[in-house]
């Protein structure tokens, strides 16, 4: 992933100039730029992922898949780095996974470098967009370039397919967790509130988060959403009205649904599902089939058909 951003912003002014502007105050100078990949440090021994110096420009970046950050001996360490190249502008960036970002920013406070430099988060998703934006432009080659950047970090970024119409489908209940309000159910949080959490570790949670919810009690479907918005946080607190002020060991995502529909018809749970198992089923099967097990039953044929 690294390589592939250094190769798009060595080949892509616009693509640079879009990142610098991003990470540094804009008007940063470009021209005399230079990238380095995993440069050497003679001095502690470690690598930068990826090191952006022009005349007035000094960023270093780190690069995350999840939300895993440096230590504070690490990040200290990148305070010499920063003093061995004089710039007015200077920026440790961290690519982190999508969502995540608030947490990372909270979780680098551990660590307040001197001025100039700027630390700056970056969720993987932004550079998608950036190189979509720089591929409208430009020459044919550095479109392409561009363009396939955007469609790799796609792929590998853990980035929600926004065209799916595939909807995963969980029981909720009313009993109230430990050290929720006792008018606070996982029931209450999605009719009142429009909102859903779940771990990021553990169980069977997806690990991308769906672009579609549906939830059920009560034996039947009850309503299914697209899902706006998402982000990874480590407390519920101030996140909606009557959220608790707790701290998760391992952090949540936290959804913001759209507005419910539901099926023109009562939807069943149906045999072989049990109890509060997830299962992944086609919106339009949820719409029109009489159970949720059929549902998935002719989901699971539909994609077993199409790859076959």
């Amino acid at each position: 992933m690294t390589a592939a951003l250094s190769w798009a912003l060595s080949r892509s002014p616009r693509l640079l100039r879009g990142f610098l502007d991003r990470v540094v105050p804009e008007g940063a100078a470009m021209g005399d730029a230079v990238l380095e990949l995993q440069r050497h440090d003679a001095a502690d021994g470690g690598f930068t992922d990826i090191e952006l110096r022009s005349s007035d420009a000094h960023v270093i970046v780190e690069a995350k898949r999840g939300w895993g950050l440096p230590s504070v001996g690490q990040l200290r360490r990148y305070e010499a780095r920063f003093a061995t190249v004089p710039a007015t502008h200077q920026a440790f960036v961290v690519l982190t996974q999508n969502g995540v970002e608030a947490i990372v920013r909270k979780r680098l406070t551990a660590w307040v470098p001197p001025p100039p430099i700027r630390v700056v988060v970056v969720g993987w998703s932004e550079l998608v967009t950036q190189a979509r934006n720089a591929s409208r432009q430009g020459s044919p080659v550095e479109r392409h370039v561009v363009g396939e950047l955007a469609t790799y970090l796609r792929g590998v970024a853990d980035m929600r397919d926004t065209n799916s119409n595939s909807v995963h489908v969980v029981s909720l209940t009313r009993r109230i967790w430990a050290g929720w309000p006792s008018d606070l159910s996982p029931v209450d949080e999605v009719e009142r509130h429009r909102i859903y959490h779940y771990p990021t570790t553990g169980g069977n949670y997806p690990k991308i988060v769906p672009n579609y919810m549906a939830f059920r009690y009560d034996g039947k479907l009850q309503a299914i959403h697209h899902v706006d918005s998402y982000e990874i946080v480590d407390s519920p607190s101030g996140l909606f009205p009557g959220a608790p002020d707790l701290q998760w060991e391992q952090p949540a995502y936290f959804l913001r649904l759209g507005p419910p529909f539901r099926p023109n018809h009562e939807v069943r749970t149906g045999p072989g599902i049990f109890r509060a198992a997830p299962l992944t089923a086609d919106l339009d099967l949820l719409l029109t089939c009489a159970t949720i097990s059929e549902a998935r039953d002719a989901t699971k044929a539909r994609r077993s058909n199409s790859s076959g």
